[in-house]
């Protein structure tokens, strides 16, 4: 965790359930020792007592995808040191954090205490486990909220200036591309004014500005991703998906020419089946980091500059093998300690995971984050459009009609849906927005809906116009 953090920060991503115990006269001893135990972590990050320890507080604290990520931790340092045990006479460092020859000529009780010791450990991390699984346990799913995590730090809850100018360089390099000598588009933020009525910072959303006036069918930039992942081709390059439907037809997929051929993410593909490309996509964001250096992942400008949709409400799946197994794995395929290296902690999955889910674009095969095209705003009565490209890795966008000047540039997040009436628009749009969608042509359609339901009455047939409401005479007939 990168910060110490206090009561009102809390937010558990399993909220308490009817009749659960009030954690609130526990949680300054619970956060004390959370933080108590991260620091042991960082000093001796190969114990799995203390994984298992710091579970148990994460469970206690309501987060069961991070305890699970912490037994996860527990049990393949118990396997690794049951290996080790089993190649010979060796003996445990301190704190389990190297090992050395076993010179000794009475090791063999030593040996026996220490293997009862690890079944133990391994013996309470799977009941940790499966308890914060306990929603579908058999398939080693749980539930959870997306949600912020208290100990982030506040550099990572914002994006500053010197991200701004950087994607306003990006913008820029693009639409030259595309033939503007000028700028053509700026990023600005408080993207719907200055005022919010949530009271949230309005300097967080940043919208895409028109700089001068747009022609219909403009184009304005051709966006390529670093970010994307796909289920990839069936057996023998056909476009059968090894799990059943239809894959890829791209025979690289979901490699590209340019990666190391060391770093090959077909087995991927092969573990997660039809959910692969989302978590392809996550992999390759960690690739970028390893690539590019950057020691902290929500330090890079590729995850820095994406937000999160925070859920107040509506759970969601976390899976053991495809949010925790399989990142780790490829973690330590990057050569990244997953143990030592507190920046690739679980929690992080976790927040990379929800920026990539809100910010990319899919189909039933392929999942991208285009970098630029995240940062355009959503309106079911859009102004821009987009276009995926052949490929599945970039996407092209252009004007939908004559934009003014001035005017904020707006995508339809689901182009399929442009079409259909408010109501089916708007749950649609839950998944990425937590709520109804507010953009001008659902409200003033929801409005004509509501007042023609009005108008022609309630489920009984009974009208309710206002004009009907008014007090009628008694007729004879009535009496």
């Amino acid at each position: 965790m990168d910060t110490t953090f206090d009561i009102t920060a809390w937010q558990p991503t399993r909220p308490p359930e009817l009749g659960e115990e009030d954690l609130t006269p526990r949680l300054p001893d619970l956060i004390n020792t959370l933080n108590t135990q991260t620091k042991d972590l960082h000093h001796h990050p190969y114990d799995p007592e203390l994984w298992l320890h710091r579970a148990v507080t994460l469970a206690s604290l309501r987060f069961p995808e991070l305890a699970v990520g912490d037994t996860y931790k527990a049990l393949l340092l118990c396997r690794t040191i049951n290996t080790r045990l089993r190649e010979g006479r060796w003996q445990l460092g301190y704190r389990m954090g190297f090992w050395m020859l076993d010179e000794s000529e009475h090791g063999t009780e030593e040996t026996d205490e220490l293997e009862q010791r690890i079944a133990n450990l391994q013996f309470e991390s799977h009941r940790v486990e499966v308890e914060n699984l306990s929603s579908f346990p058999a398939e080693e799913e749980g539930l959870y909220l997306q949600r912020p995590y208290p100990w982030m730090r506040p550099e990572h809850r914002k994006r500053d200036d010197e991200l701004l100018d950087l994607l306003n360089k990006e913008l820029l390099e693009q639409t030259t591309k595309q033939g503007h000598i000028k700028p053509i588009c700026t990023i600005q933020r408080h993207a719907f004014g200055k005022r919010r009525l949530d009271g949230a910072d309005s300097s967080e959303l940043l919208g895409v500005f028109a700089t001068r006036d747009l022609p219909k069918n403009t184009s304005l930039l051709t966006d390529e991703s670093r970010c994307w992942g796909c289920i990839g081709p069936g057996l023998g390059g056909n476009t059968l998906n090894l799990h059943g439907g239809t894959g890829c037809g791209d025979p690289l997929h979901p490699n590209m020419e340019s990666d190391d051929v060391n770093l090959d993410l077909r087995w991927v593909r092969e573990r997660a089946g039809k959910d692969a490309a989302e978590i392809i996509a996550l992999c390759r964001f960690l690739l970028c980091c390893r690539e590019d250096k950057v020691d902290h992942p929500l330090d890079h400008h590729l995850i820095a500059r994406l937000t999160p949709t925070y859920r107040k409400e509506k759970k969601r799946l976390f899976s053991r093998e495809h949010d925790i197994v399989i990142p780790n794995d490829w973690l330590l395929q990057l050569g990244i300690d997953i143990f030592a290296d507190a920046d690739y902690d679980t929690w992080v999955l976790f927040e990379m995971k929800a920026r990539e889910e809100n910010n990319s674009w899919s189909d039933p095969i392929h999942c991208c984050v285009s970098p630029l095209f995240s940062l355009f705003n959503h309106c079911c009565d859009m102004n821009v459009q987009w276009n995926i490209d052949e490929d599945h890795t970039s996407l092209t966008i252009h004007a939908h009609r004559d934009i003014k000047a001035g005017e904020q540039l707006f995508v339809c997040y689901d182009q399929y849906m442009e079409t259909q009436p408010v109501q089916v628009r708007k749950k649609r749009m839950r998944k990425w927005l937590d709520e109804d969608c507010p953009c001008s042509r659902c409200v003033r359609e929801a409005e004509e809906e509501a007042m023609r339901l009005k108008i022609n009455g309630d489920s009984d047939g009974e009208a309710t116009a206002s004009w009907d409401t008014a007090e009628k005479p008694v007729l004879p007939e009535d009496r």
